[in-house]
């Protein structure tokens, strides 16, 4: 006989299993049809009220749900509150199922429940405790590179940028190999994002600019000729690329935040040379880098010509190994490392480009699966090969412009030698602001007809000419640009995405005629 026989019940072991799999899709279910109708309807409330507020603010506030996945304190309480969760909907799963079997239980019946609640609960306990372990991942990764930044210790107003229209942020590819002292900055990259829209411009500046000049102030007073010997415009210890480890470490005084010295000179000298206020930098270790995309999965590319891996021009060492023309191609972590910084037979301007396609290349795969299913690795490699000085009560606002990025148009503009005016050794940089002011003002003009600015561009405070600048257009690919792009005076940037394209006549003729180094 049942001994509690005004328990509700099912009125059949496969009605109880039924009821079972329903309570692990939709908590408090079971609970009111076995007889805990309060119970069950708070609990189903409070499900229903979590999920319409989640998706409220996703939809409508979806700043607001970044600055909570982005505030440590959040996220470990979201991680212990994830895993509490998990205990209880496992509790649930289970009460259902022993209070709706129908009695007497038969033999075969208990097993066939045992086995079916042990499957639902261990489906209700792994997303809850994945979860609450990425919770506490991304607690520790805000902390690790973001926790002490703070707008007052940069000396800036928190997102005074949303009043400008455009957030302007240098990009630093850092490498500090055995051969070398210190850091070498050979990537260097301004990303000049509107604030509305998304639409941004990449100015790359090759790493061997000389005479980089400074702003009034302090470090104009130090360097009034720029970063520069007075004596040879050629020597590599005043290339644009040393001014991050040797400037902070020439003048330690003009620097009180020693974490980001580097980081504030070349801010100071790469927004004087373009005539932008950068807002913040971010230094990628290129040892690191590597590790990073295979910890995001590799990265697809295109590529119309052959790219080298190894070599050296100077030594007359041929590279053993190199990328081939093809489209849609999956790189690992060190085939994109010599993607992005491979020199044999290409000159800077070469790998500047192939460089702003790696970047556009990140942006458009950076979706929430691929990021999710490879989290806790990504956070891990993160923390070791970023440094940036983004205020945290900034990142929410950041965040949601990368996210805007991912369907932005994006142009670019490489400063490079001999090309549009430019001269690395003696850079008119009065030119090279009027060219970022109107490279600026195609990335409203090219966009989509109905994009439009959300404010004027920046000016320079520095008066400059009005040459007509030439440039470059190319029709290539979203990985590897082609080799001899065709001028359009009319235009000084090119819209990434063209240039990063799959070219096929250019890829076919690449692999016809190979270069000599390929075998």
């Amino acid at each position: 006989m049942d001994p509690q026989p005004d328990r509700p019940r099912a009125d059949s072991f496969a009605g109880a299993a039924g009821w079972t799999v329903l309570t692990t899709v939709v908590p408090g279910v079971g609970l009111i049809r076995a007889g805990h109708r309060a119970l069950g309807t708070v609990v189903l409330s409070l499900v229903v009220a979590a999920l319409v507020t989640l998706g409220v603010l996703v939809a409508v506030r979806r700043e607001w749900a970044l600055a909570l996945v982005v505030n440590p304190v959040f996220l470990r309480g979201a991680g212990i509150g994830l895993a509490a969760l998990g205990l209880l909907w496992v509790g649930t799963v289970v009460l259902v199922h022993l209070r709706l079997r129908p009695a007497p239980v038969r033999t075969w019946q208990r097993w066939a429940g045992f086995l079916m609640v042990t499957v639902l609960t261990f489906a209700v306990a792994a997303p809850s405790a994945v979860g609450a372990r990425y919770a506490w991942s991304q607690a520790d990764l805000v902390k690790a590179v973001f926790g002490g930044n703070t707008a007052q210790a940069a000396g800036t107003v928190p997102q005074v940028w949303k009043q400008k229209g455009r957030l302007n942020v240098l990009l630093l590819g850092g490498d500090s190999g055995p051969d070398r002292t210190g850091m070498r900055t050979d990537t260097v990259m301004v990303a000049s994002i509107d604030t509305t829209t998304g639409d941004t411009v990449l100015f790359g500046l090759p790493r061997n600019t000389a005479r980089m000049p400074f702003p009034a102030g302090p470090l104009h007073k130090a360097y009034p000729n720029g970063w520069y010997d007075g004596v040879n415009a050629d020597n590599p210890l005043y290339f644009l690329n040393s001014l991050y480890e040797f400037v902070p470490e020439q003048h330690p005084e003009l620097f009180p935040d020693t974490v980001h010295a580097g980081g504030d000179a070349m801010k100071a000298s790469v927004g004087e040379a373009l005539g932008l206020n950068i807002d913040y930098y971010a230094v990628v270790d290129l040892a690191g880098f590597e590790r990073l995309i295979d910890a995001m999965g590799g990265v697809t590319v295109n590529i119309n010509t052959y790219i080298p891996m190894g070599g050296s021009t100077d030594a007359h060492i041929l590279p053993k190994q190199w990328l081939s023309p093809g489209a849609d191609q999956h790189l690992d972590g060190n085939q994109a490392l010599w993607y992005a910084r491979g020199r044999f037979g290409s000159d800077d301007f070469q790998r500047m480009a192939r460089q702003r396609c790696v970047i556009s290349a990140l942006a458009d795969q950076a979706n929430v699966p691929n990021l999710l299913s490879r989290y806790e690795a990504i956070a891990r490699e993160f923390q070791g090969v970023v440094q940036t000085d983004i205020p945290q009560e900034d990142l929410p606002s950041v965040l949601n412009l990368a996210l805007l990025m991912r369907t932005a148009n994006i142009r670019s503009i490489a400063f490079t030698n001999g090309v549009a005016g430019f001269r690395s050794a003696r850079p008119d940089f009065a030119l090279m602001r009027t060219q970022a002011q109107e490279a600026i003002k195609e990335s409203y003009t090219k966009a989509s007809p109905s994009a439009t600015p959300s404010a004027a561009p920046q000016t320079s405070t520095t008066p400059t000419p009005t040459p007509t600048p030439t440039s470059t257009k190319r029709t290539t690919s979203r990985a590897t640009p082609t080799p001899t792009p065709s001028a359009t005076p009319s235009e000084t940037s090119v819209n990434v995405r063209s240039v990063c394209a799959y070219d096929p006549v250019a890829a076919q003729e690449a692999i016809a005629n190979p270069p000599y180094w390929v075998k």
